[in-house]
């Protein structure tokens, strides 16, 4: 791996020799100002013998890992980042997360699951927040790849709207933001999750003719022409026949949720239904359950981490209370919802 130059200069001091005799430890701690983590985490890359495949980085707030990314990008040019957002809501609030930030966890997911496949043949470095590390995820997330459209191909326009809603995208009149699409004819307007444009499918019969950006503001079409599109669902909780049938089950026995839970039997995305994933879903597991076990994991800061995780625990335990005691009233029984809590930090740090 070469470095980049800035990096290289950095690298001819007696720190950096000091900190390469180190690494041979299995865990050191290296103390440095908050500016210099992502030429520290640099330099430790273009350090080790044996670079793992994996790089996780855990810092304490969703702020300091868009910025590391940026860093990283800058200083790494030839290594892939990755980011691997934290929902806006909490766990148990009946909110759903946006569809961009389900799209980039997907998409992470997914990639995760290759370089578990394939080892990559440059550094990969996965950036979480201490949020996005202590949030149990739905299990089997992996074994729902992408829908892929490739231009000139043949796709029957209503076995695709429909698996697009599959996919929890809203079917509206305009296209507007991401997560939702619409169809005029031949003409299939979508705003994919993890795009930074809306796209424009023109079909002729079934074979798919091109595919082109267009303008919400205006909804004209661009000049930029796209040859395969990649499509990640909008919501994480994906309605299987078996999610459906536990939303079926639990109607009679939660009157006061039984809105929600008849369209999620009727495999139609509901907002905040991803509140209801502990119950809904086949398990909850960690994040690290998608990572390779090739991997060097870095605390930044662990103190203030630790300080976050500790705040987000309370607050969620709080609003759990708070949401769902009133939505058990009438039930038969209580729903278990403690397997969508935040893990404890002290599992993570050892």
């Amino acid at each position: 791996m070469q470095n980049h130059g800035l990096v290289a200069r950095l690298g001819q001091g007696y720190p950096v020799a000091k900190l390469q005799s180190s690494l041979k430890n299995k865990r050191i701690e290296i103390i440095a100002p908050q500016s210099a983590n992502s030429l520290v985490l640099s330099l430790m890359t273009g350090l080790q013998d044996k670079i793992p495949s994996l790089h996780l980085i855990i810092v304490a707030t969703g702020r300091e890992a868009e910025d590391l990314e940026r860093e990283l990008r800058f200083l790494e040019p030839a290594s892939e980042v990755l980011l691997f957002p934290s929902w806006e809501t909490l766990p148990h609030e009946r909110l759903s997360p946006s569809p961009e930030t389900v799209g980039q966890r997907l998409q992470t997911i997914a990639r995760l699951s290759e370089i578990a496949g394939d080892k990559p043949k440059t550094p990969v470095y996965l950036i979480l927040s201490i949020r996005a590390a202590i949030q149990p995820v739905v299990a089997g997330l992996d074994k729902f790849p992408p829908l892929d459209l490739v231009a000139g191909r043949e796709y029957l326009l209503p076995e695709l709207s429909l698996k697009l809603v599959e996919q929890a995208y809203q079917r509206v009149d305009m296209v507007s933001k991401r997560g939702e699409f619409a169809v005029r004819g031949g003409i299939l307007d979508i705003f994919p999750t993890t795009a930074e444009h809306a796209v424009r499918l023109e079909f002729f019969g079934d074979e798919l003719e091109e595919i082109r950006e267009f303008s919400v503001s205006d909804q004209r079409s661009s000049a930029v022409k796209i040859h395969t599109l990649t499509l990640y669902p909008a919501r994480e909780l994906i309605i299987t026949p078996s999610v459906a049938s536990k939303a079926r089950e639990m109607m009679h026995e939660f009157p006061n949720l039984s809105a929600m839970l008849e369209k999620i039997s009727l495999g139609i995305p509901v907002e905040g239904m991803e509140s209801l994933a502990p119950a809904l879903a086949d398990a909850m597991v960690s994040v690290f359950d998608y990572l390779p076990k090739n991997m060097s994991i870095v605390i930044v800061s662990p103190e203030r981490a630790a300080a976050r995780a500790a705040s987000l625990v309370e607050t969620n335990e709080e609003f759990l209370h708070a949401a769902w005691d009133a939505a058990m009233e009438g039930a038969s029984a209580p729903i278990d919802l403690s397997g969508g809590g935040f893990i404890d930090f002290a599992s993570l740090s050892k």
